[in-house]
């Protein structure tokens, strides 16, 4: 699945083009897409069948996972997905420190059932910090009307 961020002059957009064709898009509105880019990372890194970007390659659209009532019934993979998405912006924005992940991603963890943490090492942490970072400063560069495109296996 392509996975494709356009930088608006107001407004960015992100739109998923599956392999079949079939696309979904949003608008992401003037935020820096930072979190689009960090659910990459993550569920490409680890696998995760059932993260935002697994589920709208199996065939849901942006939106049906923007809506809070179909978000609360996805399951625990895309709880996980979530999860280490926000705590890998953490240590991307300073928040949080690298060596700190793991223990942050359990503690949330914990307080939903059925969520099975993978192995983590410091390596795929950092790893991960140093490809979130890359692609946020690639976004930075990007002019107005460009894009970033990723691909999503």
């Amino acid at each position: 699945m392509e996975i494709i961020i356009t930088k608006g002059k107001i407004r960015n957009t992100l739109t998923c083009k599956r392999i079949d064709g079939t696309l979904t898009s949003i608008n992401l509105g003037p935020n820096i897409p930072n979190h689009d880019i960090a659910h990459y990372v993550v569920e490409k890194q680890f696998k995760l069948e059932n993260g935002f970007y697994g589920k709208v390659k199996s065939g849901m659209t942006i939106e049906e996972l923007s809506n809070k009532e179909i978000i609360g019934n996805l399951g625990s993979g895309t709880w996980l997905s979530e999860i280490m998405t926000r705590n890998l912006q953490s240590i991307g924005s300073g928040a949080a420190k690298t060596e700190q992940f793991i223990e942050l991603v359990n503690w949330e963890a914990k307080n939903i059932s059925g969520i099975r943490v993978p192995i983590i090492n410091l390596t795929d942490i950092e790893k991960m910090k140093s490809e979130f970072d890359q692609l946020c400063e690639k976004w930075n560069l990007i002019p107005e009307n460009g894009e970033l495109k990723l691909i999503f296996e």
